[in-house]
């Protein structure tokens, strides 16, 4: 479990990886590396999905994992990774797991707050999902931070905590890439905007208002 995690505040979420999210991985559709999945439309069409699964039917393994995510893992290579955070919010970490067994790969520790905002109680403090491509992988947490680690070891690549807007209800957008932009979207009640950053420095490549106030 993810150091830090009070008896109070801990809650197991299950990783249950099915026949379907295994042929995702090993098909011609390169993993599934994002919310949207490869083609951006939320379909597999290769994968062969099974239609039914219990807790034993169509289960290769399941893994428990500390803390409380509403976002989606993401799948590359041999690895899975998902956000997951305490349930107030205290902490926010990326884990990632063997997709052939369940193994803990990594697992680490990236935000730490002492006094997070409220959320609305039908979200959570790791609801957007994140992205991952050939030796790293994004995690975006709304105000809270948005950051690149290595596949390989872990390790923070770059690091963002100063893009920020009053979510009041808590982040839910999850990020995508396009060609070497990492795109996010902050729909605040204060501010609306979309922003581009360079996926290798995590830094601003351009920033646009909404068009409209969305308030």
């Amino acid at each position: 479990m993810v150091a830090g995690y009070t008896e109070a505040v801990r809650r197991v979420i299950y990783v249950i990886t099915v026949l379907g999210v295994l042929s995702i991985g090993s098909s011609q559709v390169d993993g599934w590396p994002d919310f949207r999945g490869p083609t951006q439309d939320g379909h597999a069409d290769q994968a062969g999905v099974p239609l039914r699964w219990s807790e034993k039917e169509n289960v290769r393994w399941k893994v428990p994992i500390a803390g409380v995510g509403w976002s989606s893992p993401v799948v590359l290579g041999d690895q899975v990774w998902m956000t997951t955070a305490t349930a107030k919010g205290h902490e926010m970490s990326l884990v990632s797991v063997s997709l052939v067994d369940g193994d803990k790969i990594h697992q680490r520790v990236v935000i730490r707050n002492a006094d997070p905002a409220p959320k609305h109680d039908l979200n959570s403090y790791a609801s957007p999902s994140p992205v991952i491509e050939a030796g790293r992988v994004y995690a975006h947490f709304g105000s809270y931070g948005t950051m690149c680690l290595s596949t390989e070891t872990g390790e923070a690549l770059w690091d963002r905590r100063d893009i920020r807007c009053d979510h009041v209800t808590g982040p839910g957008s999850s990020p995508f890439l396009y060609g070497d932009l990492l795109l996010l979207h902050m729909d605040g009640a204060d501010v609306q905007f979309v922003i581009a950053l360079d996926k290798k420095t995590g830094e601003t490549r351009w920033k646009t208002p909404r068009s409209v106030d969305l308030k």
